[in-house]
């Protein structure tokens, strides 16, 4: 696992703040009748104006700046002209920034207009996964742990246990978090769950160390994780057509704790 020193982190920092300020200018134009096309167009405009690059754009093939996964989309949804925000969508956006050769990435759900009580509560239980996480990251902990951490969070919610016909909350069990750096994923996979697989549990017991720069992103489903890529080989959809919600961070790793660095606010 790489690690950086803090002229390093400095410039982490402030990659992160102009992706912090990217979500306040995208956040202000989710509503009703806006395009999922003109949020990336929009955020490819504002991060290039700070001198930096969209990080997603052109990696492995993918053609955008951003990702905008709509309702039953849970990741990498394609920027479209045709896909027209509606009041009471959820939105979720993730935005990656290259700034002065060093990456940091995020996710945050919006609401579109007035959205369902189910759909709020799905967008902050999946935010809470992530703070839950945060409050025991320091070094020396490990990916697996951080996982066991976010699944024993969902459980403790009452709609966890799988009633067939119910709404539950499962946890996408096929994508994960990852370590960040000159490359957008790097060691260490950081999982959401805790692994269960032989492999999965090796590759994810190494501890982390301190000035290590990791993204924590849990996708949290309202029915089954089951999931399909679509036709453009980017999106990730539910199954049952069930909402999901995504939220991520990048985060430091220091001795006594974990630093976010893509929010305005310090944590």
């Amino acid at each position: 696992m790489k690690t950086y020193n803090e002229e390093q982190f400095e410039i982490f920092r402030s990659g992160g703040k102009i992706l912090a300020q990217t979500f306040e200018v995208l956040e202000k134009m989710v509503k009703p009748g806006t395009s999922t096309l003109d949020l990336d167009k929009a955020a490819e405009e504002f991060i290039r104006s700070q001198d930096a690059t969209p990080s997603f754009k052109g990696y492995k093939g993918f053609e955008y700046s951003i990702c905008t996964s709509v309702n039953d989309c849970i990741i990498h949804g394609y920027p479209r002209a045709d896909v027209i925000l509606k009041e009471g969508d959820i939105i979720s956006i993730d935005v990656g920034v290259r700034y002065k050769g060093l990456c940091t990435d995020a996710a945050r759900t919006f609401p579109v207009g007035k959205i369902s009580n189910a759909a709020k509560e799905l967008i902050t239980i999946t935010e809470n996964c992530f703070w839950e996480a945060f409050e025991h990251l320091r070094e020396g902990i490990k990916p697996k742990e951080i996982g066991a951490i976010i699944e024993r969070y969902i459980q403790k919610n009452p709609k966890y246990e799988i009633v067939k016909g119910q709404e539950t909350y499962e946890i996408i069990d096929n994508f994960f978090g990852h370590g960040i750096g000159e490359d957008l994923h790097q060691d260490p996979l950081i999982p959401n769950y805790k692994p269960r697989k032989k492999v999965l549990i090796q590759l994810t017991n190494k501890p982390i160390p301190a000035g290590c720069v990791i993204c924590i992103e849990p996708m949290i489903t309202q029915g089954s994780n089951k999931n399909r890529v679509a036709g453009d080989k980017w999106s990730v959809f539910t199954v049952d057509g069930k909402l999901s919600a995504h939220y991520e961070n990048t985060v430091i790793i220091h001795e006594d704790g974990a630093e976010v660095i893509t929010m305005l606010e310090s944590f």
